[in-house]
């Protein structure tokens, strides 16, 4: 116990004598006449001071000023759900409500100095601009001359209804839709519920300074606009882009084939009767068909390959959005198009569908239903089947016609069923110019196959219209094969005095009617106006069949302030920032092209052309395989648009399908509701439109 005592004793001595030493360093310091080091001590002494004192007075500013910042975010949704639930108060009534809601929530009033204010400007039918002015005093930087600190401050709103939100409403408007569910068709319930979505999003408003709508409605065609609506700068007007013309060839005024010129398809509807075009155009080579690229733009290699990269943030297993959306950029197909053709900006316009004419049926005789061709049944919808209808000649053969013929050794024919094929009007040695000039071009076309005439390229064209895996000139399939494809890509010879062709569409008796096939409605731009909004969707009728991905890539395309539709907000733009821009896209169906397997072209034609093509990819030659890109070139297109920071929501109506939910639910923001939407009947597509549009309009904080 001693010792114990004994070591406190000596503690409390050595403290001692440090603080005696301590207290006369500080006499000493202070004692010191010398001016630096007290004039260096006044100084840093302030600025200790200055410091301390500021990081107390901003800490105390930081906090008044974001409860104050929350509060006027509370009051002004508060005066807003008023507003909405009683419209008959007055501003005045409004701007009370507002206040007193602000002061109830906000704890530093007593901070503010007295003549602050807060203001809530309501003349904007669609936002709420909140602003306090005010002052809070300081407690310690007054001693550095700085009394007081600012504490203005504005918040903006975006009221119910009013949106902010450029939305694009992209519908499926096939042939199902005209089916029925529960006694009421589905194009009926289609309206009805997008009239729901305009109910929340514009309530009473006719027009919005903050809401655009458009409409991108869709089939295995999308039409942007007539030709009226077309400028030079987007479409294809002089054929330099790829695609156009290319399942056609040129025949000049003597009859010649020239494979040195391309075959315009504006041209094709100058030239044919009846034929005006409605504004349906083809697929951009891929993968520009994927992209918001615009005509008269520019894409790097580097760019083109960055758009096709595997995203960064897909790993292919950490769940089965990300892992579906991995997989539609893993199995991408090669290009089918070199890269300098996908950079040239000759293939960044559009190319108007124009369609091959078919070969034309017997008028006795229906085909493919008819029971002399092999017993089997059905008619056909697009021209005659090439199985057993071989050409020996432009007029028929002897046995079924007294006319000219043509003669070529070498031709050997198959089954004699090709009496039920018939285009009279220019392949009848009675049709006088017509005939000739076609008879013209067949010999040539039997020249040259028989090796008499070289013309590799006008092989190379017949060569590769062809789905078969043997190229035409080895001659497995016979020459009555061959012309069948020939007669699809004649168009009549060219007349210069009339900048036409002539001697086939042009005849009073040609059958051709299908320039574009179940070509939609056309695309509706973004607008504020509600009526113009309803109306269009009102006029929407159902045919065709599907395909979504086309949609989906037009419905980015008419939310994009680039060509062909430059509505839409962009970076530079004033607010850019505060709006949303968001897609809607509904479908009743899965994606579908249909086999024609009894042609040379392996499917009906369409915006991606035919699948002996392969304009989908490389590879992609056959109806099946393009029906499954489509599902792929979809979600390759909802990924670019989220990760322009867009909405993706996706409906399915009376559909059960479970690949094209796995599908929806990839492309949508999220795999739940209200992003993605499986609505069963009419009454489910009105609350997932309506939920949709809640979602969009929900009272927001905008700045």
């Amino acid at each position: 116990m001693l010792a114990k005592e004994s070591g406190v004793v000596s503690a409390k001595r050595a403290a001692k004598r440090s603080h005696s030493r301590l207290a006369l360093t500080i006499k000493s310091f202070a004692g010191n006449r010398d001016g630096n080091i007290l004039f260096l001590f006044a100084f840093m002494a302030t600025v200790l001071f200055f410091f301390a004192g500021g990081a107390v007075d901003f800490t105390r500013w930081n906090a008044v000023r974001a409860d104050m910042v929350e509060s006027m975010d509370a009051a002004s949704l508060a005066l807003a759900q008023l507003n909405a639930t009683n419209p008959d108060l007055t501003d005045a009534e409004l701007k009370d409500y507002g206040r007193k809601f602000f002061e109830a929530n906000f704890n530093y009033e007593n901070s503010l100095e007295p003549g602050w204010n807060i203001e809530f400007g309501l003349d904007n039918n669609a936002v709420i601009i909140t602003c306090i002015t005010g002052k809070i005093k300081t407690y310690l930087l007054g001693v550095a001359g700085i009394k007081d600190l600012d504490i203005d401050n504005c918040v903006e709103i975006t009221k119910k209804g009013s949106g902010r939100v450029e939305l694009a409403l992209v519908l499926d408007v096939t042939g199902s839709m005209n089916s029925s569910i529960s006694g009421k068709k589905k194009i009926d319930s289609l309206k009805d519920a997008v009239d729901i979505m305009l109910d929340v999003m514009y309530g009473d408003d006719a027009t919005s300074e903050n809401l655009k709508i458009g409409v991108v409605p869709f089939n295995a065609n999308v039409n942007p606009g007539g030709a009226s609506s077309w400028s030079s700068n987007w479409a294809d007007t002089g054929a330099n882009a790829y695609y156009h013309g290319r399942r056609f060839f040129h025949v000049d005024e003597s009859g010649n084939v020239d494979m040195t010129k391309k075959v315009n398809h504006f041209t094709l509807y100058d030239t044919t009767p009846g034929a005006n075009w409605q504004g349906c155009v083809e697929a951009r080579p891929y993968p520009l068909d994927e992209l918001d690229i615009a005509p008269g733009g520019t894409l790097s290699t580097a760019d083109l390959n960055a758009y096709m990269s595997i995203p960064t943030d897909y790993d292919g297993s950490s769940n089965p959005q990300d892992s579906r959306n991995y997989d539609a950029f893993d199995d991408a197909p090669s290009y089918k198009l070199s890269v300098s053709d996908l950079t040239n900006p000759d293939n960044f316009r559009w190319v108007p569908i124009f369609l091959p004419d078919t070969v034309d049926c017997n008028n006795g005789h229906d085909c493919e239903g008819d029971s002399d061709y092999n017993g089997e049944s059905g008619t056909t919808s697009y021209g005659a089947p090439w199985q057993y209808y071989y050409f020996d000649e432009p007029d028929l053969d002897d046995s079924h016609s007294s006319g000219r013929t043509i003669e070529e050794s070498g031709y050997s024919f198959g089954n004699n069923h090709y009496y039920f094929v018939n285009d009279s009007n220019y392949t009848d040695s009675t049709k006088g110019e017509q005939f000739d000039k076609y008879a013209t071009t067949v010999h040539y076309f039997r020249e040259v196959l028989q090796g008499h005439i070289t013309d590799p390229d006008f092989v190379d064209f017949l060569d590769e219209l062809s789905v078969e895996t043997s190229p035409l000139s080895s001659g497995n399939y016979g020459y009555g094969r061959q012309e069948y494809l020939l007669r699809m890509a004649y168009v009549g010879w060219w007349d210069p005095a009339t900048s036409t062709y002539k001697g086939k569409y042009d005849t009073p008796n040609s059958s051709y009617i299908r320039s574009e096939v179940d070509c939609p409605p056309p695309i509706l731009p973004l607008t504020n106006v509600r009526q113009t909004v309803e109306d269009h969707v009102d006029a929407l009728y159902p045919n065709g069949t599907t395909d979504i991905a086309h949609g989906a890539a037009w419905g980015w395309r008419i939310l994009s302030p680039t060509a062909p539709f430059t509505e839409g907000i962009g970076p530079g733009d004033t607010d850019y920032e505060k709006w949303q821009k968001a897609i809607v896209i509904m479908t009743d169906g899965e994606n579908v092209v249909n086999s024609r397997n009894n042609t040379h072209w392996g499917s009906e034609p369409g915006q991606y052309g035919f699948a002996s093509e392969e304009r989908m990819g490389s590879g992609v030659d056959a109806a099946y395989k393009m029906r499954n890109e489509l599902d792929e070139k979809l979600l390759r297109v909802c990924h670019r648009m989220k990760a322009e920071g867009y909405l993706i929501y996706t409906i399915m109506f009376g559909l059960n399908s479970s690949s094209t939910e796995k599908v929806f639910k990839a492309c949508a923001t999220r795999p739940i509701s209200p992003y993605f939407q499986d609505a069963p009947d009419g009454d489910a597509l009105e609350d997932a439109f309506g939920e949709i549009a809640a979602d969009l309009v929900n009272l927001h904080i905008s700045k």
